[in-house]
């Protein structure tokens, strides 16, 4: 074994237990958890010459497993429909009342938040798109669109128990 590897041996595999739970705290699956672990290695090893510039490794290799983790949850993350969110698919057309009390909701949302759901649902805009049209990067999209979804879905849960 040359150098390098047991150099990598010894300063990187021992972080593996640590990177494991970070990334199963946050992927909720034992086998994703251990195939972004391992990704994570790969890329550890591939970067190998660019190591030695790293001050605290657990912290880059955190990090890093975070990174992924999130990068991961991105790419199969399903995508709601708004209107599956209060049932509104399942209610005749000439019924608007809960259109409207969707719009409602809607409206109660920060102007940020609102701003994308609209984007989204009523323009049909990609997430490119509204990026763009708000001058944010895609990640600000898919939070403001995320925290849009989850003040929603609390407001109709709210609205249905009264």
């Amino acid at each position: 074994m040359n150098t390098e590897a047991k150099q990598f041996q010894t300063d990187y595999l021992p972080l593996q237990p640590a990177m494991q739970r970070m990334a199963e705290s946050l992927l909720g699956n034992e086998q994703d958890a251990a195939d972004v672990v391992q990704d994570c290695f790969v890329t550890l090893w591939s970067e190998r010459h660019k190591l030695s510039k790293v001050a605290n490794r657990e912290a880059w290799c955190i990090m890093l497993v975070k990174r992924r983790c999130i990068d991961w949850l991105r790419r199969r993350r399903p995508t709601v429909d708004i209107d599956s969110l209060s049932g509104l698919a399942d209610e005749p057309a000439e019924d608007d009342s809960r259109l409207r009390l969707a719009l409602r909701l809607i409206d109660r949302l920060p102007e940020r938040q609102a701003q994308a759901v609209r984007l989204r649902h009523f323009d049909d805009a990609d997430t490119q798109t509204i990026a763009r049209t708000m001058q944010i990067n895609d990640g600000n999209v898919y939070t403001l669109l995320s925290r849009a979804y989850k003040s929603l879905k609390q407001m109709i849960l709210d609205y249905e128990k009264e």
